[in-house]
């Protein structure tokens, strides 16, 4: 299940928007635009939660949104565009460093940043150095 819809995008941002960008772009560019933001959202959370995440918070179907309408906009994205993508990003970018966590999705077993691998190598016995 997506994380948003062509219904999700429309409510927030406008039917005309969405269908202004799907005539420029042609028959599936909505559709193609929610499965890369979908894409990229997992990227984030899949080292951490088990993805996709459903059902999806309604913080991560605003994410969602943000990232698809980006995609939709391409080079023409205004400056408000650009920051949403940018904030989207950054949130995402926050849960997987582990400094936000999302309420209802089941953690990985050994995810996060809790799972990280430490070298430790014997002491040396020799140095340059004088003891």
């Amino acid at each position: 299940m997506p994380y948003a819809t062509r219904f999700d995008l429309e409510a927030r941002f406008g039917t005309d928007e969405v269908a202004q960008r799907e005539s420029v772009l042609g028959s599936g560019a909505v559709s193609r635009a929610l499965d890369d933001a979908d894409a990229e959202i997992n990227g984030y959370l899949d080292n951490r939660y088990l993805t996709p995440i459903a059902p999806a918070p309604v913080s991560i179907v605003k994410r969602a949104c943000d990232i698809a309408r980006y995609n939709l906009l391409g080079d023409s994205a205004s400056e408000d565009a650009r920051k949403r993508y940018q904030d989207a990003i950054s949130f995402l970018q926050a849960i997987q460093q582990g400094s936000l966590n999302l309420d209802g999705a089941t953690p990985k077993e050994g995810g996060g940043p809790e799972a990280r691998v430490e070298l430790v190598g014997k002491r040396r016995v020799f140095s340059r150095g004088l003891v």
